[in-house]
């Protein structure tokens, strides 16, 4: 599975990223569910951006998520679903799935 997604970088100034995400990034994204109420439960995919090979902090552009385990994403995951990006606990990105593709190569 892909989801396309609009992709907005946070700020270094508000606590996002120092560095440019680069094509190729390895994301973890959260819906917002949690384990044991404490820890996030994070997907992982790897972001393909359109049209740039980096995105600035504070930036915004479409990317793909090419979805590591796509049979663990919640079922709600939709177009107009918006989630978050993180490293470690931090928030670096949020996005909104745009839509939703099939990759024919396994």
């Amino acid at each position: 599975m892909v989801l396309r997604v609009e992709l907005q970088l946070v700020g270094s100034d508000r606590g996002g990223r120092r560095r440019p995400l680069r094509d190729g990034y390895r994301a973890s994204m959260s819906f917002g569910r949690r384990r044991r109420d404490v820890e996030p439960i994070v997907h992982d995919a790897v972001l393909v951006l359109e049209d740039t090979d980096e995105l600035a902090p504070g930036d915004q552009a479409t990317a793909r998520a090419y979805v590591v385990l796509p049979d663990e994403l919640p079922r709600h995951v939709a177009p107009g679903t918006v989630f978050t990006l993180l490293e470690g606990d931090r928030i670096v990105a949020r996005a909104r799935v745009l839509e939703q593709l099939e990759d024919p190569e396994p």
